[in-house]
């Protein structure tokens, strides 16, 4: 039958390109569905280009919600090694960064994507971009995936797309998440998974910049420090981080917020989510403030910014200073330790939301992982059905643990149906 696959993968994305070359590898006939008019539209985004993508250190407590019975056998299956051996074999050379994040060799993320599109190209594997799939139906022969050929964006007056099914024994559902709607993300994956019986979760973004109340965060745009972290819900600490703080207009982002924001934006239905930050986390708190008392008495009789200069970023101090109470172009206060000291270990942010999924670099929410096989990623509800990626209610820390959770799916799911449909195709 004209339009019939082995196998079909809907989305070109990290996991759903890894899919498709185990699938290919396997031996079955597979296609690619997009609906970007490129693929790995996400991947070339990620990194700042660079595309972190993936970590020495991947572990199941870098993965929300907790779910280590389930990651201990996904990665049993396939262990974090083997991933970095499906990128060699496919040519791709890496670098070390910190916090052990890899990137490519090259620091460009499109290596990443051509190295698994050089791939597809070598094993015939077509990849329809600009087709959009808009429903999915199973029936006892495998699944129809009714698509529509999607208009480019820069065509404004284009006519309505072209229709066309598409037949596969094995469906493998890779349309990534919510995060970044205006690169291609959405809900259109998730709402192909309910229509099949799945259960989905309720989605918020994940890994996003963070807003703040108050007016003061317009003094400090553009300002970025080094800083640990406590997240507090009421009296009890919730997450600590540390690292990067990056002050905006709106708020605060940067490595050690982003850490942090999915457990804010879970805390903040519950009442007010604090964030505080320690400017001197190297320094217990009676140390800093002795050297203060110090610095304070070998300025005596100068202004309070001559005292202050070099302490911090101006910007900075001088939030902290008017916390404590000083004002900048005041006389060094003869005892202002004790109250520089709790503003500077203790500058504290109220969070107000988030950006949005807009600029959010992950998906919280999703399919339950009670409905999916951790060895195959294959649906525990229906034959022949394989979820992947960010629609899986799994969501990493940054640093190269959501690309991983990426190709892991994509592969083991690759792996799985790949395998079964090629051998159908055998026996026929």
């Amino acid at each position: 039958m004209e339009n019939r696959y082995d196998v079909i993968v809907v989305g070109a994305g990290a996991s759903g390109l890894a899919a498709a070359v185990e699938a290919a590898r396997a031996g079955a006939a597979v296609l690619v569905l997009e609906k970007n008019h490129v693929p790995g539209r996400k991947v070339l985004s990620t990194g700042s280009g660079k595309c972190n993508f993936t970590n020495l250190t991947i572990t199941p407590d870098a993965y929300h919600p907790a779910a280590p019975a389930f990651l201990k056998k996904v990665f049993s299956v396939l262990s974090p090694a083997e991933v970095l051996s499906f990128f060699a074999g496919l040519g791709l050379l890496w670098v070390e960064g910190e916090k052990g994040r890899l990137f490519p060799r090259s620091l460009k993320a499109q290596d990443v994507v051509n190295a698994l599109l050089h791939e597809l190209d070598f094993l015939n594997v077509p990849i329809q971009t600009l087709t959009e799939a808009l429903a999915v139906s199973a029936d006892k022969d495998g699944f129809s995936v009714q698509t529509v050929k999607v208009q480019p964006k820069w065509e404004k007056k284009a006519a309505p797309g072209e229709k066309t099914v598409y037949r596969a024994a094995r469906l493998i559902l890779a349309a990534g998440g919510a995060c970044y709607p205006q690169i291609g993300g959405g809900n259109a994956g998730y709402s192909l998974l309910s229509s099949l019986g799945h259960t989905v979760s309720p989605l918020s973004p994940s890994i996003v910049p963070l807003k703040i109340k108050g007016t003061y965060l317009k003094e400090l745009d553009g300002v970025r420090l080094n800083a640990a972290l406590k997240l507090r819900a009421g009296r009890k600490v919730i997450i600590e981080t540390a690292g990067e703080i990056l002050f905006t207009s709106y708020g605060v982002s940067g490595p050690a917020v982003l850490d942090l924001s999915r457990s804010a934006l879970a805390s903040l239905p519950e009442g007010p989510v604090i964030i505080e930050a320690d400017f001197f986390p190297d320094l217990k708190p009676a140390e800093l403030e002795k050297f203060l008392r110090d610095r304070a008495a070998a300025f005596e009789g100068r202004a309070f910014s001559h005292f202050a200069s070099g302490l911090l970023n101006e910007k900075v101090i001088r939030a902290v200073a008017a916390r404590a109470g000083i004002a900048w172009s005041s006389m060094v206060p003869p005892a202002c330790g004790r109250e520089l000291t709790a503003a500077l270990k203790s500058f504290t942010l109220e969070v107000a939301g988030s950006l949005g999924f807009e600029d959010a670099m992950a998906t919280a929410g999703g399919c339950a992982l009670s409905e999916i096989d951790p060895a195959s990623f294959a649906s525990k509800k229906v034959k022949g059905l394989y979820v992947t990626g960010e629609l899986l209610n799994l969501d990493g820390d940054s640093g190269g643990y959501n690309l991983h959770l990426a190709w892991t799916s994509g592969i083991l799911a690759g792996r799985s149906a790949g395998k079964t449909s090629g051998k159908a195709a055998q026996d026929r």
